[in-house]
């Protein structure tokens, strides 16, 4: 794809925004989709507590907030083993993918997240798992394949904002600077009510060259 001067010139400044951004961001859609997963888990913990799901959950959240990839592995490993259909066992493999991704381990990042979309038999964390697959796609430089993890979830799928904030990244990778600033501008009016993505997209949109008369 050819651009003029001008938006090449646009296009170099976008690209050093994202390299000085582009980790906080993720970090920042990683943290919201594990809140947005966590929810569900928070309410199943209530009502469930001293099953050893349960347990093995407590430990492996202590784990990941220390930082203890053996445990985190372990842990989460065990969750989808043995309960593969327990709603732990889905939160378990995201925060799993989470701790892969950070460190730079996208294969293991890739498989826990896939794992929830194929078997983790939790339909309401198909969107969470693809939206971060997506992600995983991006660090691992295949737009091409994070646009297919995206058009994957369902039109009804909650976090519809959040979808949309990562097609529009996804679609800004591929060089598609209009079709991202309209993934934003929606996601824009997705986010109204809460406001979580706001500053976050807004930023964005910012730094996109401005669009053509």
């Amino acid at each position: 794809m050819a651009y003029d001067l001008e938006e090449q010139e646009s296009l170099d400044q976008l690209k050093a925004w994202w390299e000085k951004w582009g980790t906080l961001t993720m970090t920042i859609i990683t943290a919201g989709c594990l809140a947005f997963a966590a929810y569900n888990g928070w309410n199943w913990y209530k009502r469930y507590q001293g099953n050893k799901a349960t347990v093995a959950y407590v430990q492996l959240q202590t784990a990941y907030v220390q930082n203890d990839e053996k445990n985190i592995k372990s842990l989460a490993d065990g969750l989808m083993q043995e309960y593969p259909s327990h709603v732990f066992a889905s939160l378990a493999a995201l925060m799993k993918a989470s701790s892969d991704q950070q460190a730079g381990r996208l294969d293991e990042a890739r498989a826990a997240l896939s794992w929830v979309i194929n078997e983790g038999k939790r339909p309401e964390y198909d969107a969470v798992a693809r939206v971060r697959l997506a992600g995983v796609e991006l660090d691992a430089g295949n737009p091409q394949k994070a646009l297919e993890a995206i058009k994957g979830v369902s039109p009804e799928a909650a976090g519809k904002a959040m979808v949309l904030d990562r097609l529009g990244d996804v679609h800004l990778a591929l060089g598609e600077v209009e079709n991202a600033r309209a993934d934003w501008n929606k996601a824009l009016l997705a986010d109204a009510n809460e406001g979580y993505l706001v500053p976050l997209i807004t930023l964005k949109l910012q730094a996109l060259p401005d669009p053509k008369i």
